[in-house]
């Protein structure tokens, strides 16, 4: 069996051969050869993601590692409250990031309930002689290998280390403006009791997310988003053909005038998004998202889908 990283190359690779075969097959519908590429591929990518979510499956725990810094966390000590604050900070964060993910728009606490089971953080241990915490979560990769905890920590670690406030209002469009305050919430938890913290994470493709928390990088990230104001979401009604579709919550749409809207879409509508082959007729509701700078009034739209169409 692959690695993990190997399978998710090959994966990527059959799903751009299959887009190739699927635009060539729309413009010559009578190609024997473009068929049998195309039933081909897909059978491979559905072997490919179940092997991807088997081998994900027997990884079973993300572990995250946290180290505490500063005077206030100076011998290995930290205030109980303390801890409680930032640890549940962290969870909300988490969890809120695996709710976007996965629910998009749709909130509740039957949602945030099944999150939460699903994901399953856990204090792991206290490494000794330091300030140095481990907590788990369940991988719980679903039928295609995607995992909630493994996409929320992605999505964290990339805003967490962005450079400039307009790398931040694009890696802010997966966290959403819920997301974002709540991970704003550490940073001035952080600020206000002098702790420094940093973080680091192996993903299950062997990738090591790191990110170092010194006071001037939160003070800057802390100021960075809260010039981010969030403007009233917008109902869109779209209708269109199918031109591109992703399992990692990515589709297109071009619309009857034949201009292209990139949507993103919910874990939940997964299985239904797969029904819809490329060049088919697509209708929706999608959500126009809109974060605007403050002080630069640079504005960045996205959209989010809400509800297919019968």
């Amino acid at each position: 069996m692959y690695s993990i990283e190997r399978i998710e190359e090959l994966l990527a690779n059959s799903e751009d051969t299959l887009l190739k075969y699927e635009n060539l097959l729309k413009s010559n519908p009578n190609s024997l050869f473009n068929k049998g590429m195309v039933k081909n591929t897909r059978e491979q990518i559905t072997e490919l993601r179940s092997n991807l979510a088997f081998e994900k499956q027997k990884r079973e725990k993300e572990i995250i590692d946290i180290r505490l810094k500063g005077k206030v966390a100076k011998v290995g000590k930290l205030p109980l409250d303390l801890l409680g604050e930032f640890a549940k900070s962290l969870s909300d964060c988490i969890i809120e990031s695996s709710r976007k993910y996965q629910y998009g728009n749709k909130s509740g606490t039957k949602i945030l309930t099944s999150i939460k089971e699903t994901v399953d953080l856990r204090f792991d241990r206290l490494v000794p002689g330091s300030t140095h915490i481990l907590v788990t979560g369940n991988s719980s990769p679903d039928l295609f290998g995607n995992s909630m905890i493994e996409n929320a920590l992605v999505n964290t670690f990339e805003l967490l280390n962005v450079n400039n406030d307009s790398e931040l209002m694009d890696k802010s469009e997966k966290y959403g403006a819920v997301g974002i305050k709540k991970l704003n919430r550490i940073l001035n938890l952080s600020i206000t009791n002098h702790l420094e913290f940093d973080l680091e994470w192996s993903s299950p493709n062997s990738k090591v997310y790191r990110w170092e928390g010194s006071s001037d990088k939160i003070k800057q990230l802390n100021n960075s988003i809260s010039k981010i104001e969030t403007i009233t979401p917008e109902e869109i009604e779209i209708s269109g053909t199918l031109v591109m579709q992703s399992i990692k919550g990515q589709l297109e749409i071009e619309d009857n005038d034949g201009k292209s809207v990139k949507v993103s879409f919910p874990m939940s509508f997964l299985e239904k998004i797969k029904e819809f082959q490329i060049g088919e007729n697509f209708s929706a509701v999608i959500i126009k998202n809109t974060l605007k700078n403050s002080i630069t009034k640079e504005e960045k739209a996205s959209f989010e889908l809400k509800e297919i169409n019968s």
